[in-house]
């Protein structure tokens, strides 16, 4: 990713700036909420939070800094995390999640095979709707588990 940002479903991102020699880092975890900043590992802010955009402000050698955590909609799956000191943006980051790989070919025709048959059981009474929608879902995630990979993209937007 980048040697300052790392991301997880499990752990969540954490995001590392740099000012004047020192380390500070934001931690989050959008499956428990919970944000930490720290200064060269000393935590001075922590919270719980389930918005859209998060901001936390605290003092640095003196001066009020801040950071914004915010997601740009779950329809562009963008994150952008930015640092400030004095009002002055420090740095930046974008993540943006996507996802590489294709279906293969005989996976769609098996899906839609199974889709039709479900469509024909369905329509005879054979089988209820709950149970139509299950067999439906289940090879549908499998699939899309087995094929699909997540990737996370990580633009430093000071650099670009």
């Amino acid at each position: 990713m980048n040697e300052n940002v790392e991301v997880s479903i499990k752990k969540g991102m954490l995001f590392k700036f740099y000012y004047n020699n020192r380390l500070i880092t934001y931690d989050c975890s959008p499956v428990s909420g919970k944000e930490v900043v720290m200064i060269d590992g000393e935590v001075i802010s922590e919270s719980k939070s389930y918005k859209m955009s998060s901001s936390h402000e605290f003092v640095l050698d003196g001066k009020a800094a801040k950071i914004n955590l915010s997601l740009k909609g779950f329809t562009k799956n963008v994150t952008i995390c930015e640092f400030f000191v004095a009002g002055e943006l420090i740095n930046a980051y974008q993540l943006t999640y996507g996802s590489k790989g294709n279906i293969p070919l005989m996976a769609r025709i098996i899906m839609l095979i199974i889709a039709a048959t479900i469509g024909w059981f369905y329509a005879s009474q054979v089988i209820d709707e709950w149970l139509a929608f299950a067999i439906a879902i289940i090879p549908s995630v499998a699939i899309m588990f087995k094929f699909e990979k997540p990737n996370w993209t990580c633009e430093d937007l000071l650099k670009s």
